[in-house]
């Protein structure tokens, strides 16, 4: 039987990536932080002056993905979700939090 692919998304500082490692921790599920896998695997597409930030390669990190999730068990974090193909999840929680605990949790960072 496959495993289930989950995607947690939602404004950065709802709580996604406490989440997702506990909920890897407590099922065996493999996670993975989009974020990261892009840090460390370099899949950029250029540099945006304006936002002082790399541009996230959208078909690259499909590429970088796409085995691990047709094998199933995977627990994907990231803030967006447009770009992900639909076959990959059988579920999608958007995470949302209060706006006062969203701000709190965002100028601690």
């Amino acid at each position: 039987m496959l495993l289930p692919n989950i995607l947690l998304t939602g404004t950065p500082g709802v709580g996604k990536t406490t989440l997702g490692k506990e909920l890897a921790s407590k099922s065996g599920l493999k996670y993975i932080n989009v974020g990261d896998l892009a840090r460390e695997e370099q899949l950029y597409d250029g540099y945006d002056e304006e936002y002082d930030c790399p541009i996230l390669d959208e078909d690259r990190v499909v590429d970088e993905l796409d085995n691990q999730m047709r094998e199933g068990g995977v627990i994907v974090d990231y803030h967006g979700c447009d770009f992900f193909p639909e076959r990959w999840f059988h579920i999608v929680f958007v995470l949302r939090t209060d706006t006062n605990v969203l701000y709190e949790r965002l100028e601690t960072r």
